[in-house]
């Protein structure tokens, strides 16, 4: 019986992945086409929301083009009080910057109805799972692999339904042998 276990754990594409690592599943880093709600005190023009483009920046009132890919909501936040007071337009910038519209993640595989879904705070991969309907009678439970791009690169990792997504993330189930 144990023979049988060992070879389904060789065979399956999930074997040779390494699991998804804390470092990614730290603190979500804002990447293009993310949405950031901008509110600066006594700049009033600039309260409004604003897209990452292709390139990393939002453009702002005063300030021009500012880089926000591969920062934290906080990050920006004191970026652009820096750049405010660089400019000497403001002496003590207050700040908001909140999460939008954040990118979707994808669900493929072995569930119910596969494709791009909404990105909520919080998900995990069984609530990835269950907002595309759940698996399929054919998946292998438990674990499924997460496509997540660190640094500009592509880490393929496996994940356990507890693990913590986040926007542009692809989920794949797999079919389960047995």
């Amino acid at each position: 019986m144990a023979a049988f276990a060992l070879l389904g754990a060789c065979s399956s594409p999930l074997g040779s992945l390494p699991p998804v690592s804390d470092a990614s599943a730290s603190e979500y880093k804002l990447q293009p086409g993310d949405e950031l709600l901008v509110t600066i005190q006594d700049v009033a023009q600039a309260d409004r929301s604003y897209i990452i483009d292709s390139g990393g920046t939002i453009s702002l009132p005063l300030l021009q083009e500012v880089k926000v890919a591969g920062l934290s909501v906080r990050e920006v936040e004191n970026r652009i009080a820096e750049g405010f007071r660089a400019r000497e337009l403001l002496k003590n910038p207050i700040i908001s910057v909140q999460p939008g519209a954040l990118r979707p993640f994808y669900v493929i595989g072995e569930v119910n109805s596969p494709g791009e879904i909404n990105y909520r705070q919080g998900m995990t991969v069984l609530s990835a799972i269950s907002a595309a309907g759940g698996y399929t009678y054919r998946a292998q439970e438990g674990q499924v692999e997460v496509v997540r791009t660190v640094n500009g690169q592509e880490v393929r990792s496996k994940a356990s339904e507890d693990t913590l997504i986040q926007p542009g993330d692809r989920i794949r189930v797999y079919e389960r042998w047995f």
